[in-house]
């Protein structure tokens, strides 16, 4: 049997409580799984040296606690003031992915566009829902959410094209809404 079969085996019944572990560790899930990664890696490279493990949930919960600690006293350097912190509505590290997302959204398409695909798309408003919140017809929003789909797969498949027509047309992310979405996914809150 090859090392990485032979580990597998091992920490497999441990993989789910681990999981756990590092997300109580971090409270975040992205945080989670690249703690998660690290202390896998850290452990089989300790089983190619050593062999088998006499209590591998105990050996992967310290590789993981050590790893945390470790990953706390590198960022205990960066301070932020109180106020600038309070004013941020996320503490992910995604902030700049999502925020990056939205202001393409907002250059692709209208504020209702966006609006009406982030109800549907994200928080899974209902049709219903989505046309009592933004005052209009459900056929209405039937229509704008299939015009924007389309318009958002076009783009994507012809990028070069849109980047083209986005410059003639001037159209600029619109601040407020980025912002708004982006704290609302940030947050889970609308």
């Amino acid at each position: 049997m090859k090392p990485w079969t032979e580990f597998e085996d091992v920490i497999k019944p441990h993989m789910g409580p681990l999981r756990t572990y590092c997300l109580y560790l971090t409270a975040s899930k992205w945080e989670a799984e690249d703690l998660l990664q690290e202390a896998l890696l850290r452990a089989f490279q300790m089983y190619r040296k050593k062999g088998e493990f006499q209590h591998p949930r105990s050996l992967l919960y310290k590789i993981t606690r050590n790893l945390h600690i470790d990953l706390c006293r590198r960022r205990r350097g960066v301070t932020v003031p109180i106020e600038e912190a309070m004013e941020q509505p996320h503490h992910d590290q995604n902030y700049a992915s999502v925020r990056g997302l939205l202001e393409w959204l907002t250059e692709s398409l209208s504020e209702r566009e966006v609006d009406m695909l982030m109800l549907a798309e994200v928080f899974r408003y209902t049709y219903q829902d989505i046309a009592d919140e933004l005052r209009c017809s459900v056929p209405a929003v039937k229509m704008v959410l299939h015009r924007s789909k389309q318009a958002l797969r076009k783009q994507a498949e012809t990028p070069e094209a849109d980047t083209v027509k986005t410059r003639k047309t001037g159209r600029k992310p619109r601040k407020f809404a980025v912002e708004r979405w982006t704290a609302a996914l940030m947050t889970g809150e609308l």
